[in-house]
């Protein structure tokens, strides 16, 4: 059986394990040993396994590894196993630390990922609420500056319309002579609203409350006697400022002066006065 060379190698090499290789514990006597070679030869001896092309190659190797397991080779034999159970022991501690080294690698590596990706994801989430307060902030000042516009086109449209309002309840006052007393014409129009007097030399202009007031004071100062001062409606003369001047004409088409254009207009204004009253009267 080749009883020279080295334990594991040349021929032994395929081996392996002979305690495996006899069913034995690798504490295992010389007389289990031996119980164990003679009990599985016995089952492929080519003698009594003739079909088996295999039972003589199995006989050999049961043989060989009894040999080795002979007291004088098998301490070598359980020194090269130890030896290679250590180097696997190591190996596998190595392997341990090589793969948890690895494991915590990839660990940081994840974790640096998703720190990244937050970071990221809060300078994206950043940007886009600054982009959003940037428009939102557009939207309002727009909407408020629409609205400022709109109110001070309300404050204007009022402002005018407040304007005409008291252009439409302005009295003129003329007088010849002395110039009445400012208590003699708050006592005259004391019943139709009186605001205020601008008093002149020779006239005077009065701000009534509202134009049906101015109105009604011209026809009531009209039907008064002794009255010291004659009461028509003011023209509107902050608009011929800024309007170029109507000419009245007459039907003979000769141009009229300024002081009979007013006389028409006061004229005018009466008839449409007592227009109204009778249309009241009326209903």
């Amino acid at each position: 059986m080749g009883d020279g060379g080295a334990v594991g190698k040349g021929k032994d090499d395929d081996l392996e394990n002979p305690y495996e290789l006899l069913e034995l514990e690798d504490d295992a006597g010389e007389k289990e040993i031996k119980t164990a070679y003679r009990k599985l030869s016995l089952k492929c001896h080519p003698d009594r396994n003739p079909d088996d092309p295999e039972a003589a190659e199995k006989f050999d190797r049961l043989t060989r590894a009894k040999d080795l397991l002979d007291c004088g080779r098998r301490s070598e034999l359980d020194r090269k196993r130890k030896a290679a159970r250590d180097l696997e022991e190591r190996h596998a501690q190595e392997d341990a630390k090589r793969r948890k080294f690895r494991e915590d690698l990839e660990g940081r590596e994840t974790a640096a990922n998703a720190r990244s990706a937050a970071a990221k994801r809060a300078a994206h989430d950043a940007e886009a609420r600054r982009k959003f307060l940037q428009q939102d902030m557009a939207q309002r000042i727009r909407a408020k500056e629409q609205e400022l516009s709109m109110r001070q086109q309300e404050v204007a449209a009022s402002a005018a319309e407040a304007r005409e309002t008291a252009l439409d309840a302005r009295l003129r006052l003329t007088w010849r002579g002395a110039a009445p007393s400012i208590e003699s014409i708050r006592q005259e129009l004391s019943d139709f609203d009186l605001k205020s007097m601008e008093v002149g030399v020779s006239s005077a202009i009065v701000q009534m409350g509202s134009r049906e007031s101015a109105l009604r004071a011209v026809l009531e100062c009209r039907s008064r006697k002794n009255l010291s001062f004659k009461v028509a409606m003011a023209p509107k003369e902050e608009k011929e400022a800024t309007e170029k001047p109507k000419v009245a004409r007459k039907p003979s088409g000769e141009s009229l002066g300024r002081s009979q254009s007013f006389d028409d207009w006061e004229e005018q204004m009466m008839a449409d006065m007592r227009n109204l009253i009778k249309k009241k009267t009326a209903t």
